[in-house]
């Protein structure tokens, strides 16, 4: 059922183990209208000269075969191929605010509207770090039909400008957890005025070379799907997500990567890559408040760009959850003396699934 890229899992017992309870939870029937029928999961344990390389477990549900929508045919080596990360961007752009913060560039704390005029007039300022925490008081674009009608309709994305007039930029009371997409465009165009350069630029600068992520770029065009990591979705029909899809329809952009690669980008957020009380902040966070049925998290937060589990018992551990057409991925680490890092990427919409495998090797190899 499962292998990694240097050979099959049952060389190593402790994996084959990990292996066979992550088939059976990608086995199970859940409620998804787009249930997953392979997982790649890619999983880093240690750091320095205790490091492990980053293997990579291809995992099929018995039975299935998604070659026509997208995710390769039976037998074939999916370990390198690329998937849209969908939310799992949000991490990936404050880390880059992060290193301009490091800097001296950007003050975390600092009123955004310095780098954010869209926001000037708001009754009252909020800091970049607000708007990282989605406590900015900013709206959503999640919840309307006219979004999800064109996204199914194949339709040519809005621009930038266009989500914020649709959307409006005031939403919940400021300080209240009010999780906004809208925010994270604001923050892509504060790294582009930050940074001086276009963001595909900044991110390669500050995020993907830094950190070894060959794989990762930031997509601009329906052409740039071709190739990657997807299953069939409900929103197109029988249509390929990769043909009737467009990546502009994440308002602050989307990257592609491997699922090692994104295992790697979680795990390579250091005090080697970020200043410690940096990292601290990052991590730092606050409840979101209410129950999160189906997913694992026992006392859910935000932090900067990442979720944080607050419960000792379940956690720690911190990442984030990304979902879109097609494919649902997810990246999480768990420190420790062996730390370790993971990186699911289904091929269906099911992101309590992709979560509860991340968790579900973080609990068995982070006491290793």
């Amino acid at each position: 059922m499962g292998k990694d890229r240097n050979g099959a899992a049952g060389a190593d017992p402790e994996l084959a183990v990990l292996t066979v309870a992550l088939a059976g939870l990608l086995a199970e029937d859940g409620a998804s209208p787009a249930p997953a029928s392979t997982a790649l999961v890619a999983i880093a344990r240690g750091r320095g000269a205790n490091a492990e390389p980053v293997r990579t477990l291809v995992l099929r549900r018995k039975g299935t075969h998604s070659g026509a929508a997208g995710s390769g045919a039976a037998g074939e080596d999916l370990a390198d191929r690329r998937a849209l990360v969908y939310s799992l961007t949000k991490t990936i752009l404050a880390a880059a605010v992060l290193r301009l913060v490091a800097r001296g560039v950007v003050e975390l704390d600092g009123p955004a509207e310095r780098w954010l005029p869209e926001l000037a007039g708001r009754p009252g300022s909020v800091t970049v770090a607000q708007i990282l925490t989605h406590r900015a008081g900013l709206p959503d674009y999640g919840g309307q039909a006219d979004y999800h009608a064109a996204v199914a309709a194949g339709a040519a994305p809005w621009s930038g400008n266009e989500f914020l007039a649709r959307c409006g930029l005031e939403g919940p009371p400021v300080g209240s957890f009010a999780y906004s997409n809208i925010g994270y465009l604001l923050i892509g165009r504060l790294l582009e005025r930050a940074g001086g350069a276009p963001l595909a630029e900044v991110l390669g600068r500050e995020v993907f070379a830094p950190l070894g992520l060959a794989s990762a770029s930031l997509l601009r065009d329906r052409a740039d799907l071709d190739g990657l990591f997807f299953g069939a979705s409900p929103t197109f029909g029988g249509a390929a997500v990769a043909e009737a899809y467009h990546p502009g329809w994440v308002s602050h952009g989307v990257v592609a990567m491997t699922a090692e690669d994104a295992c790697r980008l979680i795990h390579g957020l250091t005090e080697e890559y970020l200043p410690g009380p940096l990292l601290r902040r990052m991590r730092d966070g606050l409840p979101v408040g209410g129950p999160m049925g189906g997913r694992p998290w026992v006392e859910p937060s935000y932090g900067l760009g990442m979720m944080v589990e607050l419960d000792p018992a379940a956690g720690p551990y911190w990442g984030h959850t990304g979902g879109g057409p097609g494919v649902t991925p997810a990246a999480y680490h768990a420190p420790g003396p062996v730390p370790v890092s993971v990186a699911v990427f289904l091929d269906g919409e099911d992101g309590g699934l992709a979560e509860w495998m991340a968790v579900e090797v973080l609990h068995r190899l982070r006491s290793r």
